[in-house]
């Protein structure tokens, strides 16, 4: 059960992310003069940001379920 509540929350993190998609964000930031790598990263970072708040909160809500 946790398992499953943990995938519907990265889902819907994934689906709430924002209404660009991750080709229109580095086009735009390759578009200011910044590297391709740089704007990798950022990215990345942002995608990882957004997974961590996710896990965090699924494991939260894990743990209320819990007690």
């Amino acid at each position: 059960m946790n398992k499953t509540m943990l995938m519907m929350v990265l889902v819907m993190a994934g689906t709430l992310a924002g209404c660009s998609t991750a080709a229109q964000r580095q086009a735009e930031c390759q578009a200011q003069g910044i590297s391709k790598d740089t704007c990798y990263l950022s990215e990345r970072s942002r995608q990882d940001s957004i997974n961590n708040a996710a896990m965090k909160q699924a494991m939260e809500n894990a743990n209320a379920a819990v007690k």
